[in-house]
């Protein structure tokens, strides 16, 4: 099963789990979204300990297929108080 790494900066640890099933068929901006949607409060300050920065890759991310290798950056945005995504890749 794939796994995910949580850390926690407060307490500075680390931990592995395994992806939920919900998460699986999700990969970049979609898993970016959905993740902050479900653990983030909506009411939660973008520069408080609440907010996460979720960092996602592409769902073809480590296939053969050119130029797939993307990757997600996500959190709550303190100029909007939405979430907003920038995406690199190669």
């Amino acid at each position: 099963m794939p796994k995910m790494l949580r850390l926690n900066m407060s307490t500075q640890e680390a931990k592995f789990e395994d992806v939920p099933e919900k998460y699986l068929p999700l990969g970049g901006r979609a898993l970016t979204s959905q993740l902050l949607l479900d653990e983030v409060p909506p009411e939660c300050h973008p520069l408080r300990q609440f907010n996460k920065l979720v960092i996602a890759p592409g769902l073809l991310t480590g296939t053969n297929a050119p130029s797939s290798g993307r990757l997600s950056f996500g959190g709550k945005s303190p100029l909007t108080g939405g979430i907003k995504e920038a995406n690199a890749g190669g």
